[in-house]
């Protein structure tokens, strides 16, 4: 392909020196004296090249997929396939024993030579060929110098750990300076795993843990300026991978400072990078961004949970919540530092949402019972404050699914306990202050959210259904109905009143709506169920009631036309 294109080009080249050339000698003829006597020899014209394109590029229309297997996939391939036939054939040597033992192993390192060095020269020619035969070569070189360790012991763990980073280092070096994802993935592979393979079975966690956080500060500074997106999330996984078969069996033996350091140290070093890369990204849906921060966040609670868990039990919810605030903090600095747009705060939008769910869990772990529900209602509460200061829409309606929650959390506890007063305990503290909440978000953002009015609409119900909660559980069964009654007439002609005074026609209707329930529940159900003497009271605060209502409505009738 190569070949047909240099042709192509040297033929145009020649056609244009033709073209040029009749050009100059046609100008000297016109600036040069003409003699009339003399006649001017007739200048061929040269015939024009014709080109016709018989081939369509394959970058053109649907083709580009075809060029990427040819140029990306079918190197690989063609890559691995060499490897798996030299171990093939490796292999069949060591069983024929054609070879010694330290032979294998320099046979192993010198083959390794000519794929780093041809993959080296064709680094910008061949772009999808040249980290693939680079990180071949350094494959082949850590496999072999380990196997010299592992299966011939030719040299100590001490040197065969030393001689393995080395190795890496270099891979880590060549990939930054040929900023190849793929090759630095091999670098990370083998960084990776030199612990693993070199581990005595003693419990080294502080080796371990320095090791792999010295590692993520390099990979922090390597990373700079790049665009990678699949490394980070490779990175990410293996470090957790790595913390969770350490820890299964050592952490209740452990001591504390090493997996907290190593799990903060990792959970810093991503974010901080993750957002440089948020900042700086030109792309408009940077979804494998997003992805490395949400799993460095979820990871980084879960795996802080289970070492707070081992070690700082009473004060995890504590140390878990500074953990959020060490995330909110770093994005607040990321924010400060973007330029917004549009778009872009849409994403940083989306990413103030990812803490919610470790917020709320941290309420359930450090608070039960009562106090429980009253913790999830203010926070509910806090999330709409937060979200309506910040205009940020998301979190917004994100915080609806937590009220809904919060609200009704408390009829886990819709029972009677001994020496409680109706109306003066912890379950009708709740739903008080959970009315008062609603009112208050509704009063707040309402200039910022048409769904505001949610809110305005939930608030009474849910007082009411608090004080028929605790006329329920607080009083005999004969006197319910009547304070059933009773409850919705006072109300009623609060909000009637008030709605009148204030002139807040939602009022106006809630109190209306209360008188109506009232006079529904006594013709149909109190006037057939009740005693006599509360049917009497019944009727008598009925009737007192409409009389008022009437005269109210009479007297502000030209506002409720």
């Amino acid at each position: 392909m190569e070949e047909k294109e240099t042709k192509e080009i040297l033929s145009r080249i020649q056609s244009m020196e033709r073209e040029l050339s009749f050009l100059k000698e046609r100008v000297l003829s016109l600036v040069s004296p003409q003699t009339p006597k003399q006649a001017t020899p007739p200048v061929s014209k040269p015939v024009p090249v014709e080109y016709h394109q018989t081939e369509v590029p394959l970058n053109d229309g649907p083709n580009w997929f075809v060029q990427w297997i040819g140029e990306n996939l079918f190197v690989k391939l063609g890559v691995l396939s060499l490897l798996l036939a030299s171990i093939w054939f490796f292999y069949l040597a060591i069983e024929e024993y054609w070879i010694n033992e330290s032979v294998r192993i320099w046979i192993g390192l010198v083959s390794a030579i000519p794929a780093l060095l041809y993959g080296y020269r064709v680094r910008n020619t061949r772009p999808y060929l040249s980290p693939s035969l680079l990180g071949l070569g350094i494959a082949v070189l850590f496999s072999a110098y380990y196997s010299g360790y592992l299966w011939y012991d030719l040299y100590s763990t001490e040197t065969c750990f030393v001689g393995l980073l080395i190795l890496s280092l270099t891979a880590v070096a060549i990939a930054h300076a040929e900023k190849s994802e793929v090759l630095f993935g091999f670098a990370s592979l083998g960084a990776f795993l030199v612990p693993i393979l070199l581990s005595t079975g003693q419990n080294s966690y502080p080796f371990l843990f320095t090791y792999l956080l010295l590692w993520n500060v390099l990979f922090f500074w390597v990373r700079k300026d790049t665009g990678w997106k699949v490394i980070p999330l490779l990175l990410l996984a293996a470090n957790h991978l790595i913390f969770v078969g350490w820890a299964d069996d050592n952490l209740v033996d452990a001591k504390p400072f090493f997996p907290i350091a190593f799990q903060m140290g990792v959970f810093v070093l991503f974010l901080l990078r993750e957002f440089q890369t948020l900042e700086t990204t030109k792309s408009k849906e940077p979804i494998l961004t997003l992805v490395s921060i949400g799993f460095t966040l979820g990871l980084g609670f879960v795996q802080s949970f289970w070492a707070f868990s081992v070690f700082y039990p009473v004060a995890k919810p504590f140390l878990l919540t500074l953990l959020l605030i060490l995330f909110y903090g770093l994005y607040e600095r990321s924010l400060r530092r973007s330029k917004l747009s549009l778009e872009k705060k849409k994403i940083y939008d989306l990413i103030g949402l990812f803490g919610l769910p470790f917020i709320v869990s941290l309420v359930v772990i450090g608070t039960t019972g009562k106090l429980l529900a009253f913790s999830l209602i203010s926070f509910a509460f806090l999330v709409t404050i937060a979200s309506t200061y910040s205009k940020q829409l998301y979190m917004y309606w994100a915080a609806f699914p937590v009220w809904f929650f919060a609200l009704f959390y408390i009829f886990a506890f819709t029972y009677r306990s001994q020496n409680e007063i109706p109306f003066l305990n912890g379950r009708f503290l709740v739903f008080a202050t959970g009315s008062v909440y609603l009112v208050l978000s509704y009063l707040y953002s309402r200039k910022f959210s048409e769904f505001s009015k949610i809110f305005l609409y939930a608030a009474y119900p849910y007082w009411l259904l608090g004080t028929f909660v605790e006329i329920y559980l607080g009083f005999p069964e004969e006197k319910k109905l009547f304070l059933y009654t009773l409850s919705l007439i006072l109300y009623g002609l609060v909000a009637l009143s008030v709605g009148f005074g204030k002139k807040i026609q939602s009022l106006r209707y809630v109190g209306f709506g209360s008188l109506a329930l009232v006079i529904i529940k006594f013709y149909l159900y109190d006037f057939w169920n009740l005693s006599l003497g509360y049917r009497i009271l019944a009727g008598l605060f009925l009737g007192v009631t409409l009389i008022v209502t009437g005269t109210l409505y009479n007297h502000f009738k030209k506002e409720t036309k």
